[in-house]
């Protein structure tokens, strides 16, 4: 079942004080909130290392760099998902270098409707990568559990003189018996015999 998501904080980053001003004026109604802003790369760097937001868009050129430089170290830093404001003209060329990093081109001007488009189509992108990542996290917790598993089993082998069969019934019976996971059973043989 679809669920519509929750609203979404977008990031602005433009030398140009309209820019900031049409974002906040014509995001899609309840979907989407401006939580922060940024006049420079400088000033974009400092503000963006300790916030999360689903969306950055940049309006491409800056004051102190062109921008590319920060869509490119944001788009592979952080989960955000990046829009690039460019000129029409450039945007082909701003297309070729940026979207191979994950990055959204946007030529301007452009109809609300696109403006519209491209942010929906990044928070996809960064609910998708939200998802990936906990998935990468619960795979990282199973893969450490099934290394401290093997461990005690190898403990047991060496120490007990068991087959690897055996050792792996052992822990899993140990698990069964106290109520426990069979990471922490085999925490607790490891304390047993990794000490010796």
């Amino acid at each position: 079942m679809l669920t519509r998501f929750a609203q979404k904080e977008v990031f602005v980053i433009s030398s140009n004080e309209n820019f900031h001003r049409y974002v906040r004026e014509n995001l899609p109604d309840g979907d989407f909130t401006v939580s922060g802003g940024a006049e420079s790369c400088t000033e974009a760097r400092q503000k963006m290392m300790s916030s999360r937001y689903a969306v950055v868009l940049i309006n491409i050129p800056l004051s102190d760099e062109c921008g590319t430089e920060l869509a490119s170290d944001l788009a592979e830093n952080t989960p955000s998902s990046v829009i690039a404001v460019v000129k029409n003209e450039q945007e082909t060329e701003f297309r070729q270098s940026l979207e191979p990093a994950g990055i959204f081109v946007l030529g301007r001007p452009f109809p609300h409707t696109s403006f519209h488009q491209a942010l929906y189509d990044a928070a996809s992108a960064y609910a998708r990568t939200q998802i990936m990542s906990q998935e990468n996290q619960r795979l990282q917790i199973k893969l450490i559990d099934l290394r401290i598993v093997n461990r005690a089993k190898y403990a047991l082998i060496q120490y007990l003189g068991m087959t690897e069969e055996q050792a792996h019934k052992y822990i899993e019976q140990q698990a069964m018996n106290q109520r426990i996971s069979k990471r922490s059973a085999a925490e607790n043989i490891l304390k047993t015999y990794e000490n010796h």
